[in-house]
């Protein structure tokens, strides 16, 4: 009798006694990043911020450089679409060029010769056109591609949409004829910036020479947009970078988490929403802080399981440290 009442109290007490903790040792991750994208295009002046540094919301990440933008033909502005002071995205300055016209051309009825088949850019023509030869110009080859090429207009009278003979001389000599070409307006030169205008140099319709400076943008500061810590920087001072480029990426507080690897048996007896004491092996003296398991994962690598305990916790732990953890 007494036996079974021994029995009986150890059965009772060994029900009322709390399970065993399991003590674990993990690393502190981050279970997802935002990316920190460039609000403007420009080149990075400096960076604030590098892989591992805690960061707070609207912190300065990156400096841009200013820009500033120059003619790079000559002509007359006949276009602008921004103030000063104003954030700005597309063509801002629209420029016509000296050179009105430009008349596109083929070897095509060029005298047969071998001097008239060696076309060379930078080189004078003269043109007449082919209905009476009362239209006539002098201009400038640009370009050269095989049997085509183009000459801008510097002098003269010719017409949109005529066609005219080019020549080598200014006295139209047949045995001098390189081909002929139809006159076309030129192309409006436009410039286009994406940022905030600080300074404009020009107004329409005032002349510009090439290299003239035109207008400049702030490159400003480009900011956090949430606080945590900085996983990648993906830019370097000097890099060229476009409006919406990822130049780096943040871990937010509420992506970190403490991960351990546990075997099959370990990964059945937890479970989601189980609490657990978390210390950190350097901070063995301090008082160890709570966390609660959120994931549990699924499937196994290298026959390990991998488990994530966000801590509660209002320090911003910094990742790759080891934590001890009891659960």
């Amino acid at each position: 009798m007494f036996k079974r009442i021994l029995i009986l109290t150890a059965a009772l007490l060994m029900a009322a006694a709390p399970a065993r903790a399991e003590i674990y040792e993990g690393k502190t991750a981050a279970q997802f990043t935002v990316p920190i994208t460039a609000a403007v295009s420009g080149i990075v002046e400096s960076l604030s911020v590098q892989t591992g540094q805690r960061v707070k919301a609207a912190e300065t990440v990156a400096t841009l450089r200013s820009e500033k933008f120059f003619a790079t033909q000559e002509g007359t502005v006949t276009m602008i679409c921004a103030n000063p002071d104003d954030s700005v995205s597309g063509t801002l300055i629209e420029v016509m060029p000296m050179e009105c016209y430009t008349v596109y051309c083929t070897v095509d009825k060029a005298y047969q010769s071998v001097e008239t088949t060696l076309i060379h850019s930078g080189e004078t023509v003269y043109m007449k056109c082919t209905r009476d030869g009362t239209h006539r110009a002098s201009g400038v080859i640009t370009e050269v591609d095989g049997s085509e090429y183009q000459a801008l207009i510097l002098a003269g009278e010719l017409y949109v949409g005529e066609t005219v003979y080019i020549y080598r001389d200014a006295d139209f000599t047949n045995s001098q004829r390189l081909g002929i070409g139809t006159v076309l307006t030129s192309d409006t030169e436009a410039y286009e910036a994406t940022g905030k205008m600080t300074r404009l140099c020009v107004s329409e319709g005032d002349y510009v020479e090439r290299g003239q400076l035109l207008f400049e943008l702030d490159g400003g500061t480009q900011t956090a947009e949430n606080g945590g810590i900085v996983t990648l920087v993906s830019v370097q001072a000097g890099n060229m970078v476009s409006e919406g480029q990822i130049i780096g990426e943040i871990a937010p507080a509420d992506a970190i988490c403490v991960e351990i690897q546990v075997d099959e048996t370990s990964a059945t007896a937890i479970r989601v929403g189980d609490k657990a004491m978390l210390t950190l092996a350097c901070q063995t003296d301090e008082e160890p802080f709570a966390g609660t398991v959120t994931e549990i994962s699924a499937i196994a690598e290298s026959d390990l399981y991998t488990v994530r305990i966000r801590p509660e916790t209002d320090q911003l732990l910094p990742l790759g440290m080891t934590v001890q953890i009891r659960i």
